[in-house]
């Protein structure tokens, strides 16, 4: 039954029920109700989208522009990906590792990040030498806080990488890797 009919059937039903309050009173009242119960989902709704409004361009990379850097960051960690195309990522505490992995992909990197040793037990070991991972995890200066340098162009095809973040004696480290891409471990 919609608003009309209700207002309808209660003008029809005046004459057999005495009533002191007058039609309209009775339905400016109502209206007004519904009105009052509406506004909490309208200022819920109104904050999820301010949320999402402020929370998205704080998780996603900004535009990429040739010939400059493009970045992302979180209080745990920042992505920076440099004109060259090699990935910066600097780890300040070790949270969120499915955002890290969220954020490599749309990177094109295919990426298995875990923290505190769980790892993912569809990733697979992919055969590496050492002069095979120093090019895919060229060295970068060593900064005040773990950082990983990844270079996309250099990971064999069929290959993704797994970074793992753990505590050790000398505090906070990221561990680097290589495993057979698949769309369990590496998300493609």
């Amino acid at each position: 039954m919609n608003d009309n009919e209700l207002i309808t059937a209660v003008r029809e039903q005046r004459n057999k029920v005495p009533m002191t309050t007058p039609v309209e009173q009775i339905i400016s009242r109502g209206r007004a109700v519904r009105t009052r119960r509406r506004i909490p989902g309208i200022a819920g709704a109104v904050a999820v989208v301010a949320g999402v409004a402020v929370a998205v361009p704080a998780l996603l990379p900004s535009s990429h522009q040739p010939g400059h850097q493009r970045s992302a960051q979180l209080a745990a960690w920042t992505i920076t990906k440099q004109a060259d195309g090699n990935i910066y990522i600097t780890v300040r505490e070790l949270r969120d590792p499915a955002g890290l992995q969220s954020t490599l992909r749309a990177d094109g990197v295919p990426a298995s990040v875990t923290f505190y040793g769980q790892q993912n037990p569809a990733c697979q070991g992919y055969p590496a030498s050492q002069a095979l991972l120093s090019q895919v995890f060229p060295s970068p200066a060593p900064p005040p806080r773990p950082r990983v340098v990844i270079d996309p162009s250099a990971l064999p095809r069929g290959a993704g990488v797994q970074l793992t973040g753990n505590f050790g004696p000398h505090g906070m480290g990221m561990g680097v890797a290589l495993v057979q891409a698949s769309q369990q471990c590496t998300g493609s």
